[in-house]
């Protein structure tokens, strides 16, 4: 089964700055890099928040990851892997409407794709990429399957959304879905150890 790594959202604009930054998503990016070097993935895919003015998301967001700012970047310590990734500007919470993925998934809904997920936000960008994306290979039959790694992923921190309870719940209800959740050593050790038997 092939494999492609999901980049959601490492960007400035929701670890380093910005009305949406939140430090606390870079603790995911060392587990996010072992992935990366582990060089086990068909593609990598890196999803970016890249907004126009007007778009439709600041009727319930504040602005944030304007196209050709730097918020719209990916973090210093995912930049300089950019070579390798396929990269996924979106103008909406899920990735799964962007262009490039829709182009994509046109071509290769039919293949035993297995997408590991990880990034930002876990109950919002994370979360509704992975479920439309299972909703789709449920509808079209697909043998493509999903894994969330759930400490390769993270939300923001404030008094009105606890990270740590709306995370939990934001997986559960993945998992719910038939989503399956997986961390990042037992994912490894798991594709090596296909990869050594074929």
């Amino acid at each position: 089964m092939k494999k492609v790594l999901v980049i959601v959202d490492m960007v400035n604009g929701f670890v380093n700055e910005g009305a949406l930054a939140d430090k606390r998503i870079n603790n995911i990016t060392p587990n996010i890099i072992k992935l990366i070097e582990s060089g086990q993935f068909r593609a990598i895919f890196a999803f970016r928040d890249c907004h126009n003015k007007d778009d439709e998301e600041f009727k319930t967001f504040p602005p944030h990851c304007l196209k050709g700012t730097r918020e719209s970047e990916l973090i210093p310590e995912l930049k300089k892997y950019e070579q390798f990734f396929k990269d996924m500007p979106k103008q909406t919470t899920n990735g799964f409407k962007s262009e490039n993925f829709k182009k994509f998934w046109k071509k290769h809904s039919g293949e035993e794709i297995e997408f590991a997920v990880t990034g930002c936000c876990t109950d919002i960008c994370v979360r509704d990429f992975s479920q439309s994306l299972v909703k789709d290979i449920k509808q079209k039959q697909s043998p493509a399957r999903v894994v969330v790694l759930e400490d390769c992923v993270s939300t923001f921190d404030s008094p009105s959304h606890n990270a740590q309870l709306v995370e939990d719940a934001a997986i559960k209800e993945m998992a719910d879905m038939g989503i399956e959740i997986s961390n990042c050593e037992k994912y490894l050790s798991e594709i090596l150890s296909e990869y050594e038997q074929n």
